[in-house]
């Protein structure tokens, strides 16, 4: 999966809202987040080598799990969509890429281009966070960090060093909603659900409800192993 980080990192300021996109089934990028990643089709090597080569953007989408049902060779994908950029990457001798991608920003796809390219290409919108009153901010903060502590005490596999200090690091009240999503046992889907919700108090309630049912399914279970914080995953 991934680690937060408190990212400076951003769009250039040349980006003109054209995208590579990198459609996998099973991840879903978060802003501010990394995900480890491994690329070994010959089209999504050639991806990768032209982000390295320019502007270091990798756009993730998620797969729809009901694609192969529709007559087509080509997967439809979520419209909502994260922009990331590449943090670090390896060249394996083989051809394939290991990179390290954080995410940059949530966005849109307004359309699929037509390209020369092996990969899908498309024009997106940047998404902007939909702030609320800060008073009701401060309480959801309190009540996602609450439940997040009390899953924690049924994950045998969770450091509480870790989860100290990621919880006292003070981050950006979104970061904190997406990095809890991503890290507690969120489904794909769920996790999906918390990328398009830009108004940050619903999304911090989403993923409230999102704790209490892997709090509940935890008290029944009484003994995951899930490690924090989550290891990475190569796709």
């Amino acid at each position: 999966m991934g680690s937060p980080i408190k990212s400076e990192h951003s769009l250039p300021e040349d980006f003109n809202n054209v995208v590579r996109l990198f459609p996998l089934p099973n991840v879903v990028l978060f802003p501010g987040i990394v995900q480890a990643l491994q690329l070994f089709e010959p089209r999504y090597k050639a991806l990768a080598e032209d982000a390295i080569a320019s502007d270091q953007l990798i756009t993730m989408a998620l797969i729809d799990s009901q694609w192969k049902t529709v007559q087509s060779d080509v997967p439809s994908i979520a419209k909502t969509v994260c922009i990331g950029k590449i943090l670090s990457h390896t060249k394996l001798e083989d051809g394939r890429y290991n990179l390290f991608l954080v995410g940059v920003s949530r966005a849109e796809i307004v359309s699929e281009l037509t390209a020369e390219t092996p990969y899908r290409m498309a024009e997106v919108d940047l998404i902007e966070e939909q702030l609320a009153e800060e008073h009701e901010l401060t309480i959801l903060r309190t009540e996602i960090c609450a439940k997040f502590r009390k899953l924690a005490s049924y994950r045998t596999g969770w450091h509480q060093d870790a989860l100290d200090q990621f919880l006292g690091e003070d981050l950006p009240l979104g970061q904190l909603v997406d990095m809890v999503c991503y890290s507690c046992g969120a489904g794909i889907t769920e996790q999906q659900q918390v990328l398009e919700t830009v108004d940050l108090a619903d999304r911090g309630n989403v993923v409230l409800e999102i704790l209490n049912s892997q709090i509940k399914a935890s008290e029944s279970e009484q003994g995951s192993t899930q490690d924090f914080p989550p290891s990475f995953s190569l796709n």
